[in-house]
């Protein structure tokens, strides 16, 4: 029998030692070997436990010639037709069920067949949404409740979009097929980027973890598409604006502001500046300062408690200590309201992609003002005032100036202000 050519792989039967060295003696004998080839160049071998020699093989049929002196030919063939049988029933079985084909589960089945092992031994593959799901369950209380949420929205996603794709089937058209899928779902460039990010998490772990084989997902066009979004600071003057705006007879918006007030002048995560208590608030050389240990980073730093800050700790309402805790959510809300009422309103022109086509919007500024505008608000007044950026760096927990310049996003307009300022061009300056 020739090798035999299937959707899943190929199998045929071989010696165990090379045919250049057999064909030079060819009465020595070899062990003869089960070979299969699938997937992407992913190789399964194993020992049949029977020997045969060159001349007694047949290349052509990969079986043994039918010779008199050969009292057991019959049988080996048999025994050959029956692996091969069986490889391909367990391979059809795998296929039907949308599991990955894998060697240990090769290995395992053929042991059970030819009596090596018992049913008990073998342990069923694991197909890409099984896998998934152990890896969600694996993960709980280990990462950020906010990315437990989106590995499981792009699990759903691909479910959606192919309930039977396994490891072999994510190659380069699936991923030009998915990303057209998720434009037809109006998704945002990010949004669509943040998907196929979270579809290579799942695929290197289970690549570490000996389920798949599937190189793609690493190569460079198999990539997570991005492009920046609108992200802005509040100056000196908004910050002022903000801080002084009478907001005693909205209390959640008053609160809120003073928490995002605290973290213009901190420069901190959310995370960190929202919550402070008393028992941060320590005294250095006579100075105060919050100490904070980063839960992201773990770094203990000191921030300067600034004037701006002191004039919220003296509201008769915080009795010297910062406002309690509130929910991320809900700063989120209130902060937008009350820069609408401090009349925070510049409109924001922004350019993003949205179901694969470019939007051009406008957004007035206080819409755009979130948690996380504090800490850019800080490092960018900062950056323009003349700190030296390592010194932003010590408070903002940015580990690289590349990744700092990202975040800012003000570098070159302000070169180019320091550029104009220098004297080299004649220009008057308004006021």
């Amino acid at each position: 029998m020739p090798a035999v050519q299937r959707s899943k792989g190929t199998i045929r039967f071989t010696f165990k030692e090379s045919m250049a060295n057999l064909k030079k003696e060819p009465k020595k004998e070899s062990l003869i070997m089960l070979h299969f080839n699938y997937g992407r160049g992913q190789r399964f071998k194993y020992s049949t436990g029977y020997y045969s020699c060159f001349s007694d093989w047949d290349l052509k049929k990969q079986r043994m010639r039918n010779k008199a002196h050969l009292l057991n030919g019959g049988h080996v063939n048999d025994y050959l037709n029956m692996l091969e049988t069986e490889l391909y029933k367990e391979i059809s079985a795998l296929d039907a069920k949308g599991l990955s084909v894998t060697n240990v589960h090769l290995k395992q089945k053929l042991d059970q067949i030819t009596g090596k092992s018992q049913p008990k031994d073998i342990d069923e593959p694991i197909g890409l949404y099984q896998y998934m799901d152990k890896f969600l369950e694996h993960k709980k209380g280990k990462i950020a409740d906010v990315t437990l949420r989106s590995y499981k929205q792009t699990k759903k996603l691909l479910e959606k979009f192919n309930p039977n794709l396994d490891f072999d089937g994510i190659d380069l058209k699936f991923y030009d097929d998915f990303v057209l899928f998720l434009e037809e779902d109006d998704k945002s460039l990010n949004t669509i980027g943040k998907h196929i990010k979270n579809l290579k998490v799942f695929l290197r772990s289970a690549t570490q973890d000996g389920i798949n084989k599937n190189m793609v997902f690493t190569r460079s066009d198999f990539k997570a598409p991005k492009e920046q979004t609108t992200a802005i600071y509040l100056d000196d003057d908004e910050l002022t604006k903000l801080a002084n705006h009478d907001l005693s007879a909205f209390p959640n918006l008053d609160k809120a502001r003073d928490i995002f007030i605290i973290g213009c002048y901190t420069g901190q995560r959310v995370s960190d500046y929202n919550g402070l208590t008393k028992r941060n608030m320590v005294v250095r050389d006579g100075i105060p300062f919050f100490q904070i240990k980063q839960k992201k980073t773990k770094k203990e730093v000191l921030c300067p408690i600034t004037t701006e800050i002191q004039q919220i700790l003296n509201k008769p309402k915080n009795n010297g200590e910062p406002p309690r805790k509130m929910n991320e959510q809900d700063i989120n809300e209130y902060i937008k309201k009350a820069g609408k009422k401090a009349g925070i309103k510049e409109m924001i022109t922004h350019t993003h992609t949205q179901g694969g086509k470019e939007i051009i919007e406008s957004t007035p500024k206080y819409d755009l003002i979130g948690t996380h505008t504090a800490r850019r608000s800080f490092c960018t007044n900062m950056y323009k005032r003349g700190m030296p950026t390592y010194d932003i760096m010590q408070f903002s927990g940015h580990s690289t100036e590349r990744e700092f310049y990202k975040y800012i996003r003000i570098e070159k307009e302000q070169k180019a202000v320091n550029i104009a300022k220098s004297g080299f061009f004649n220009i008057k300056e308004l006021k």
